[in-house]
Protein backbone atom coordinates (compact mmCIF):
# COMPACT_ATOMS: atom_id res chain seq x y z
CA UNK A 1 0.00 0.00 0.00
CA UNK A 2 1.17 3.25 -0.82
CA UNK A 3 4.97 2.52 -1.81
CA UNK A 4 7.61 3.61 -4.08
CA UNK A 5 9.39 0.47 -5.19
CA UNK A 6 12.86 1.50 -5.86
CA UNK A 7 16.56 -0.82 -6.26
CA UNK A 8 19.32 -0.11 -5.45
CA UNK A 9 21.69 -0.57 -9.14
CA UNK A 10 23.00 -4.25 -9.05
CA UNK A 11 20.35 -5.68 -7.36
CA UNK A 12 17.18 -6.91 -8.01
CA UNK A 13 13.61 -7.01 -5.91
CA UNK A 14 10.18 -8.48 -6.68
CA UNK A 15 8.21 -6.38 -4.90
CA UNK A 16 5.05 -8.93 -5.42
CA UNK A 17 6.67 -11.61 -3.98
CA UNK A 18 9.91 -10.69 -1.67
CA UNK A 19 9.44 -8.69 1.84
CA UNK A 20 11.07 -5.67 2.52
CA UNK A 21 14.62 -6.31 3.93
CA UNK A 22 14.12 -4.28 6.97
CA UNK A 23 16.87 -3.51 9.89
CA UNK A 24 17.35 -0.79 12.59
CA UNK A 25 20.45 1.42 12.61
CA UNK A 26 21.14 4.41 15.04
CA UNK A 27 17.55 4.99 15.82
CA UNK A 28 16.05 4.55 12.70
CA UNK A 29 14.11 1.82 10.44
CA UNK A 30 16.07 1.44 7.23
CA UNK A 31 15.77 -1.14 4.47
CA UNK A 32 18.81 -2.89 2.09
CA UNK A 33 19.35 -2.07 -1.31
CA UNK A 34 15.50 -1.23 -1.84
CA UNK A 35 12.72 1.87 -0.45
CA UNK A 36 11.89 0.60 2.55
CA UNK A 37 7.90 1.62 2.63
CA UNK A 38 7.82 3.53 5.75
CA UNK A 39 6.10 5.99 2.86
CA UNK A 40 3.35 5.60 3.48
CA UNK A 41 3.39 1.69 5.85
CA UNK A 42 3.99 3.42 9.35
CA UNK A 43 0.97 5.21 9.04
CA UNK A 44 -0.81 1.45 8.42
CA UNK A 45 1.35 0.23 10.89
CA UNK A 46 0.08 2.79 13.53
CA UNK A 47 -3.58 2.63 12.87
CA UNK A 48 -3.80 -1.27 13.05
CA UNK A 49 -2.36 -0.49 16.36
CA UNK A 50 -4.65 1.79 17.73
CA UNK A 51 -7.36 -0.49 16.58
CA UNK A 52 -5.18 -3.47 18.51
CA UNK A 53 -4.96 -1.32 21.92
CA UNK A 54 -7.53 -2.59 24.06
CA UNK A 55 -6.48 -0.05 26.80
CA UNK A 56 -7.63 3.43 24.52
CA UNK A 57 -10.68 5.14 25.43
CA UNK A 58 -12.68 6.48 22.21
CA UNK A 59 -15.37 6.93 20.68
CA UNK A 60 -16.19 5.36 16.98
CA UNK A 61 -13.64 4.98 15.01
CA UNK A 62 -12.85 4.44 11.27
CA UNK A 63 -9.69 3.53 9.64
CA UNK A 64 -9.17 4.46 5.82
CA UNK A 65 -7.02 2.64 3.33
CA UNK A 66 -6.64 3.42 0.16
CA UNK A 67 -4.73 2.37 -2.83
CA UNK A 68 -2.54 4.01 -5.88
CA UNK A 69 -1.86 6.83 -3.13
CA UNK A 70 1.75 7.08 -5.13
CA UNK A 71 0.09 7.25 -8.57
CA UNK A 72 -3.10 7.97 -9.84
CA UNK A 73 -5.12 8.38 -5.86
CA UNK A 74 -7.90 6.22 -7.60
CA UNK A 75 -8.33 4.60 -3.72
CA UNK A 76 -9.46 8.24 -2.76
CA UNK A 77 -11.14 9.54 -5.68
CA UNK A 78 -13.39 6.70 -5.70
CA UNK A 79 -13.83 6.66 -1.95
CA UNK A 80 -17.62 6.39 -1.11
CA UNK A 81 -18.52 9.58 0.86
CA UNK A 82 -20.58 7.54 3.40
CA UNK A 83 -17.05 6.63 5.04
CA UNK A 84 -16.32 9.59 5.53
CA UNK A 85 -19.63 11.01 7.56
CA UNK A 86 -17.57 11.82 10.78
CA UNK A 87 -16.37 15.17 12.57
CA UNK A 88 -12.75 14.57 12.54
CA UNK A 89 -10.04 12.96 10.08
CA UNK A 90 -6.41 12.62 11.45
CA UNK A 91 -4.44 11.56 8.29
CA UNK A 92 -0.68 10.18 9.16
CA UNK A 93 0.80 10.10 6.02
CA UNK A 94 3.28 13.21 6.60
CA UNK A 95 6.77 13.28 6.86
CA UNK A 96 8.46 15.53 9.42
CA UNK A 97 7.83 15.38 13.18
CA UNK A 98 6.64 18.10 15.29
CA UNK A 99 4.30 20.02 12.07
CA UNK A 100 1.01 19.94 11.69
CA UNK A 101 0.05 20.02 7.67
CA UNK A 102 -3.07 22.16 6.51
CA UNK A 103 -2.11 22.87 3.03
CA UNK A 104 -0.98 19.89 0.73
CA UNK A 105 -0.20 20.49 -3.38
CA UNK A 106 -2.15 19.92 -6.23
CA UNK A 107 -0.09 18.26 -9.11
CA UNK A 108 -0.45 16.51 -12.67
CA UNK A 109 0.84 13.94 -14.75
CA UNK A 110 2.62 15.12 -17.90
CA UNK A 111 3.35 12.44 -20.85
CA UNK A 112 5.59 13.74 -23.49
CA UNK A 113 5.89 11.95 -26.62
CA UNK A 114 9.37 12.86 -28.80
CA UNK A 115 8.72 10.94 -32.15
CA UNK A 116 11.75 9.57 -33.38
CA UNK A 117 12.84 8.39 -37.22
CA UNK A 118 15.70 6.36 -37.19
CA UNK A 119 18.65 6.30 -39.73
CA UNK A 120 21.32 3.81 -40.52
CA UNK A 121 24.77 3.87 -38.61
CA UNK A 122 27.43 3.46 -40.66
CA UNK A 123 31.36 4.23 -39.72
CA UNK A 124 30.85 4.49 -36.02
CA UNK A 125 31.51 3.02 -32.51
CA UNK A 126 28.82 3.05 -30.43
CA UNK A 127 28.91 3.28 -26.61
CA UNK A 128 26.68 2.82 -23.38
CA UNK A 129 27.14 5.77 -21.34
CA UNK A 130 25.81 4.98 -17.65
CA UNK A 131 25.01 7.51 -14.68
CA UNK A 132 23.90 5.99 -11.37
CA UNK A 133 23.98 6.40 -7.75
CA UNK A 134 22.73 9.52 -7.73
CA UNK A 135 21.07 10.79 -4.62
CA UNK A 136 17.53 10.97 -5.96
CA UNK A 137 14.70 10.87 -3.30
CA UNK A 138 10.89 12.28 -3.37
CA UNK A 139 10.35 14.88 -6.18
CA UNK A 140 7.90 16.46 -3.30
CA UNK A 141 9.55 16.75 0.20
CA UNK A 142 13.17 16.69 -1.02
CA UNK A 143 12.56 19.12 -3.99
CA UNK A 144 14.54 21.67 -2.21
CA UNK A 145 17.55 19.48 -1.30
CA UNK A 146 19.98 20.16 -4.64
CA UNK A 147 19.99 16.71 -5.28
CA UNK A 148 20.87 16.35 -9.15
CA UNK A 149 18.37 14.97 -11.28
CA UNK A 150 20.53 12.45 -13.00
CA UNK A 151 18.35 12.83 -16.60
CA UNK A 152 19.28 16.50 -16.02
CA UNK A 153 22.90 15.55 -15.86
CA UNK A 154 23.38 13.37 -18.73
CA UNK A 155 21.42 16.02 -20.85
CA UNK A 156 24.33 18.64 -19.79
CA UNK A 157 26.92 16.36 -20.48
CA UNK A 158 25.47 15.37 -24.26
CA UNK A 159 24.73 19.37 -24.68
CA UNK A 160 28.49 20.25 -23.60
CA UNK A 161 29.95 17.42 -25.89
CA UNK A 162 27.51 18.37 -28.87
CA UNK A 163 30.05 21.56 -29.49
CA UNK A 164 32.92 19.47 -30.18
CA UNK A 165 31.56 16.33 -31.60
CA UNK A 166 28.93 14.24 -33.97
CA UNK A 167 27.25 11.46 -32.37
CA UNK A 168 23.85 9.35 -32.76
CA UNK A 169 21.56 8.44 -30.11
CA UNK A 170 20.01 5.07 -30.25
CA UNK A 171 18.88 4.81 -26.77
CA UNK A 172 18.34 6.91 -23.31
CA UNK A 173 16.68 5.39 -20.42
CA UNK A 174 16.45 7.26 -17.11
CA UNK A 175 14.58 7.58 -13.60
CA UNK A 176 12.56 5.04 -11.45
CA UNK A 177 8.69 7.12 -11.73
CA UNK A 178 7.72 10.39 -11.93
CA UNK A 179 7.39 11.66 -8.31
CA UNK A 180 11.36 10.29 -7.47
CA UNK A 181 14.09 12.53 -8.68
CA UNK A 182 16.34 10.31 -10.77
CA UNK A 183 19.13 8.37 -9.31
CA UNK A 184 20.31 6.79 -12.50
CA UNK A 185 20.37 7.25 -16.21
CA UNK A 186 22.08 5.81 -19.47
CA UNK A 187 22.36 6.31 -22.98
CA UNK A 188 23.85 4.23 -26.56
CA UNK A 189 25.24 6.69 -28.76
CA UNK A 190 27.23 6.27 -32.08
CA UNK A 191 30.50 8.45 -32.69
CA UNK A 192 32.30 8.57 -36.02
CA UNK A 193 35.17 6.21 -35.37
CA UNK A 194 37.82 8.61 -35.78
CA UNK A 195 36.49 10.13 -33.06
CA UNK A 196 35.24 7.60 -30.90
CA UNK A 197 38.29 7.29 -28.41
CA UNK A 198 38.25 10.79 -27.91
CA UNK A 199 34.85 11.36 -27.20
CA UNK A 200 34.71 8.93 -24.30
CA UNK A 201 37.47 10.65 -22.67
CA UNK A 202 35.82 13.91 -23.09
CA UNK A 203 32.67 12.08 -21.67
CA UNK A 204 34.10 11.14 -18.59
CA UNK A 205 35.45 15.19 -18.20
CA UNK A 206 32.22 16.22 -18.55
CA UNK A 207 30.69 14.12 -16.19
CA UNK A 208 33.27 14.90 -13.35
CA UNK A 209 32.50 18.98 -13.91
CA UNK A 210 28.77 18.11 -13.54
CA UNK A 211 29.53 15.97 -11.05
CA UNK A 212 31.53 18.73 -8.76
CA UNK A 213 28.56 20.99 -8.92
CA UNK A 214 27.20 18.12 -6.83
CA UNK A 215 29.54 17.25 -4.64
CA UNK A 216 27.36 17.79 -1.39
CA UNK A 217 24.32 16.19 -2.47
CA UNK A 218 25.92 13.21 -4.33
CA UNK A 219 29.23 12.43 -4.03
CA UNK A 220 28.62 8.79 -4.75
CA UNK A 221 27.47 9.46 -8.06
CA UNK A 222 29.53 7.32 -10.72
CA UNK A 223 29.73 6.53 -14.49
CA UNK A 224 30.43 3.75 -16.36
CA UNK A 225 30.98 3.08 -19.63
CA UNK A 226 30.73 0.03 -22.01
CA UNK A 227 30.96 -0.68 -26.06
CA UNK A 228 27.92 -1.28 -27.46
CA UNK A 229 26.43 -2.51 -30.92
CA UNK A 230 24.16 -0.31 -32.91
CA UNK A 231 22.34 -0.19 -36.59
CA UNK A 232 20.27 2.35 -36.57
CA UNK A 233 19.76 5.47 -34.67
CA UNK A 234 18.55 9.17 -34.37
CA UNK A 235 19.17 11.36 -36.94
CA UNK A 236 21.79 14.07 -35.82
CA UNK A 237 19.51 16.88 -35.58
CA UNK A 238 16.90 14.60 -33.78
CA UNK A 239 19.59 13.92 -31.36
CA UNK A 240 20.30 17.37 -30.86
CA UNK A 241 16.70 17.91 -30.72
CA UNK A 242 16.22 15.31 -28.13
CA UNK A 243 19.28 16.98 -25.78
CA UNK A 244 18.13 20.47 -26.48
CA UNK A 245 14.49 19.53 -25.10
CA UNK A 246 15.51 17.64 -22.51
CA UNK A 247 18.57 20.36 -20.97
CA UNK A 248 15.40 22.64 -21.45
CA UNK A 249 12.62 21.71 -19.34
CA UNK A 250 12.00 23.27 -16.06
CA UNK A 251 12.92 20.43 -13.56
CA UNK A 252 12.73 21.96 -9.40
CA UNK A 253 11.78 24.48 -7.15
CA UNK A 254 10.15 27.21 -9.43
CA UNK A 255 8.81 29.27 -6.55
CA UNK A 256 8.81 29.09 -2.44
CA UNK A 257 5.60 29.96 -0.30
CA UNK A 258 4.97 33.08 0.29
CA UNK A 259 2.66 31.96 2.90
CA UNK A 260 4.65 29.45 4.46
CA UNK A 261 8.00 30.39 5.51
CA UNK A 262 10.53 27.76 3.93
CA UNK A 263 7.76 25.60 2.33
CA UNK A 264 8.32 25.48 -1.61
CA UNK A 265 4.86 26.49 -3.50
CA UNK A 266 5.64 25.42 -6.98
CA UNK A 267 8.14 23.03 -8.46
CA UNK A 268 8.33 20.11 -10.84
CA UNK A 269 9.75 16.67 -11.40
CA UNK A 270 11.47 15.49 -14.97
CA UNK A 271 11.15 12.49 -13.55
CA UNK A 272 11.66 9.20 -16.77
CA UNK A 273 12.81 9.01 -19.97
CA UNK A 274 12.19 5.92 -21.87
CA UNK A 275 13.02 4.84 -25.27
CA UNK A 276 11.02 2.56 -28.11
CA UNK A 277 11.93 2.11 -31.52
CA UNK A 278 8.99 5.05 -32.20
CA UNK A 279 9.32 7.69 -30.12
CA UNK A 280 10.59 8.82 -26.35
CA UNK A 281 8.40 8.84 -23.59
CA UNK A 282 8.96 11.79 -21.06
CA UNK A 283 7.01 11.83 -17.94
CA UNK A 284 6.51 15.36 -15.40
CA UNK A 285 5.47 15.94 -12.54
CA UNK A 286 5.00 19.56 -11.57
CA UNK A 287 3.21 20.38 -7.82
CA UNK A 288 2.03 23.51 -6.64
CA UNK A 289 0.05 24.42 -3.63
CA UNK A 290 -1.65 27.01 -5.62
CA UNK A 291 -3.99 25.78 -8.44
CA UNK A 292 -3.07 28.85 -10.50
CA UNK A 293 0.34 28.49 -10.47
CA UNK A 294 -0.07 24.56 -10.65
CA UNK A 295 -1.48 25.26 -14.09
CA UNK A 296 0.73 27.75 -15.17
CA UNK A 297 3.67 25.30 -14.26
CA UNK A 298 1.81 22.96 -16.76
CA UNK A 299 1.51 25.76 -19.60
CA UNK A 300 5.44 26.45 -19.22
CA UNK A 301 6.51 22.53 -19.96
CA UNK A 302 3.78 22.42 -22.86
CA UNK A 303 5.12 25.69 -24.50
CA UNK A 304 8.30 23.92 -24.15
CA UNK A 305 7.15 20.75 -26.10
CA UNK A 306 5.30 22.47 -28.68
CA UNK A 307 8.26 24.17 -29.40
CA UNK A 308 9.12 20.74 -31.59
CA UNK A 309 7.26 19.42 -34.45
CA UNK A 310 7.52 16.42 -33.34
CA UNK A 311 6.80 16.02 -30.06
CA UNK A 312 3.66 15.67 -28.44
CA UNK A 313 2.28 15.88 -24.68
CA UNK A 314 -0.83 15.37 -22.82
CA UNK A 315 -1.82 16.04 -19.08
CA UNK A 316 -4.04 13.79 -16.87
CA UNK A 317 -4.67 12.72 -13.64
CA UNK A 318 -5.04 16.08 -12.32
CA UNK A 319 -5.15 17.00 -8.48
CA UNK A 320 -6.42 19.85 -6.95
CA UNK A 321 -4.62 21.30 -3.96
CA UNK A 322 -5.85 21.24 -0.33
CA UNK A 323 -6.57 24.08 1.81
CA UNK A 324 -7.91 23.41 5.27
CA UNK A 325 -8.22 26.19 8.44
CA UNK A 326 -5.75 26.08 10.90
CA UNK A 327 -7.81 26.65 13.95
CA UNK A 328 -9.92 24.29 14.90
CA UNK A 329 -10.82 22.04 17.95
CA UNK A 330 -9.10 18.95 16.24
CA UNK A 331 -6.29 21.15 16.02
CA UNK A 332 -6.42 22.61 19.54
CA UNK A 333 -6.54 18.81 20.92
CA UNK A 334 -3.82 18.12 18.96
CA UNK A 335 -1.81 20.38 20.01
CA UNK A 336 -2.48 19.79 23.53
CA UNK A 337 -1.58 16.42 23.20
CA UNK A 338 1.76 17.63 21.38
CA UNK A 339 2.47 19.50 24.50
CA UNK A 340 2.06 16.72 26.96
CA UNK A 341 4.12 14.80 25.04
CA UNK A 342 6.84 16.47 23.56
CA UNK A 343 6.71 20.02 25.67
CA UNK A 344 5.78 21.59 22.66
CA UNK A 345 2.42 22.25 19.83
CA UNK A 346 2.77 21.52 16.09
CA UNK A 347 4.26 23.87 13.68
CA UNK A 348 1.11 24.54 11.62
CA UNK A 349 2.21 24.56 8.10
CA UNK A 350 1.86 23.14 4.42
CA UNK A 351 3.43 20.15 2.94
CA UNK A 352 4.99 20.57 -0.57
CA UNK A 353 3.45 16.93 -1.57
CA UNK A 354 0.04 15.09 -2.09
CA UNK A 355 -1.86 13.97 -0.07
CA UNK A 356 -5.66 12.59 -0.02
CA UNK A 357 -6.82 15.12 2.20
CA UNK A 358 -8.01 17.17 -0.98
CA UNK A 359 -10.26 14.42 -1.67
CA UNK A 360 -11.42 13.78 1.76
CA UNK A 361 -12.26 17.68 2.23
CA UNK A 362 -14.19 17.58 -1.49
CA UNK A 363 -16.37 14.56 -0.52
CA UNK A 364 -17.09 15.93 3.48
CA UNK A 365 -16.58 19.91 3.29
CA UNK A 366 -17.61 20.05 7.23
CA UNK A 367 -14.77 17.33 8.01
CA UNK A 368 -12.10 18.77 10.37
CA UNK A 369 -8.61 17.16 8.85
CA UNK A 370 -5.62 17.71 9.44
CA UNK A 371 -2.01 15.46 8.60
CA UNK A 372 0.45 14.71 10.56
CA UNK A 373 3.52 11.93 10.83
CA UNK A 374 6.64 10.61 12.11
CA UNK A 375 10.56 11.84 10.89
CA UNK A 376 10.99 10.14 7.86
CA UNK A 377 13.54 10.82 5.50
CA UNK A 378 14.20 10.30 2.28
CA UNK A 379 11.32 8.66 0.55
CA UNK A 380 10.79 7.30 -2.94
CA UNK A 381 14.53 6.48 -2.92
CA UNK A 382 17.46 3.31 -1.24
CA UNK A 383 18.18 5.93 1.62
CA UNK A 384 14.54 6.01 2.92
CA UNK A 385 14.71 5.56 7.10
CA UNK A 386 11.98 6.57 9.86
CA UNK A 387 12.39 7.74 13.33
CA UNK A 388 11.26 5.12 15.84
CA UNK A 389 11.13 8.08 18.77
CA UNK A 390 9.19 10.20 16.09
CA UNK A 391 7.05 7.41 15.21
CA UNK A 392 6.61 6.39 19.00
CA UNK A 393 5.50 10.22 19.36
CA UNK A 394 3.51 10.74 16.86
CA UNK A 395 1.41 7.54 18.27
CA UNK A 396 1.49 8.46 21.44
CA UNK A 397 -0.23 11.95 20.27
CA UNK A 398 -2.63 10.60 18.18
CA UNK A 399 -3.60 8.04 20.95
CA UNK A 400 -4.22 11.05 23.97
CA UNK A 401 -6.11 12.82 21.34
CA UNK A 402 -8.54 10.44 20.57
CA UNK A 403 -9.60 10.19 24.27
CA UNK A 404 -10.55 13.63 24.07
CA UNK A 405 -12.30 14.29 20.92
Amino acid sequence: MDMVPVVEDGFKHDFSKEPVDAYVEDGFVKARHTTLGADNGIAIAMALAIFDDATLCHGPLRAIFTVEEETTMKGALNLDAKYLQADYLINLDSEENGYLYVNCAGSADINISFNVNRVEVEDCDSFTFELSHFTGGHSGTDITTGNANAIKVLASVLDNLSDDYDFFIQDIDGGFVRNSIPAKAKVTVSVPKCDSAEFSNAFTQCFNEQKSLYADTDKNAELTIAKAECKEALSYTQSLDLIHLLRSLPSGVARMSPRYRGTVETSVNLGTVRCTKESISICMLPRSLNKNALNDMIKTVLAQCFLLDNVDAEVGNEHEPWSSPDCNRLIDVLNDSSVEVTGKPFTITALHAGVECASFARANPSLQLVSIGPDLFNPHSIAERVSIEGTAEIYEIVRRSLAIL
